[in-house]
């Protein structure tokens, strides 16, 4: 599944999105656990956000049943948007930006924009 205009993404940015990648899969297993899935190790980690916090408990996308490997593109575009947009919007989720997040976006938006949102907001790059 192609998620992001791939020409958008440099050296650089492919080599950020390597380094954060492994949090972001610690993180999601983490959460899955939090929430009693039996498939999900409990990797000793907390976060800042819970998924039903974010997704609500009514969520019809099912996450939890997820694999990380299927929202990864949808969790590194949201990277990616950090890194472009972030110091435009200083650092936080707008209406404005949610449209050209929206309109550049290959997947399937209603169904990945919280996951594209949650990775915005986190800030994984370490000095």
């Amino acid at each position: 599944m192609k998620t992001s205009n791939t020409e958008r993404h440099n050296e650089t940015d492919r080599s950020t999105w390597e380094r954060i990648k492994n949090a972001f899969k610690k993180d999601w297993e983490q959460t899955k656990h939090d929430f009693g899935s039996d498939k999900a190790q409990d990797k000793d980690q907390e976060l800042n956000d819970t998924l039903k916090q974010l997704f609500g408990p009514n969520s019809k996308h099912d996450y939890d049943k997820r694999r990380f490997e299927d929202m990864e593109g949808a969790f590194r575009y949201g990277q990616a948007a950090r890194e472009e947009h972030g110091e435009d919007y200083d650092y936080k989720w707008h209406d404005e930006l949610h449209r050209v997040l929206r309109n550049d976006y290959q997947g399937d938006w209603a169904r990945d924009e919280p996951l594209v949102r949650y990775s915005y907001l986190r800030n994984y790059s370490y000095s």
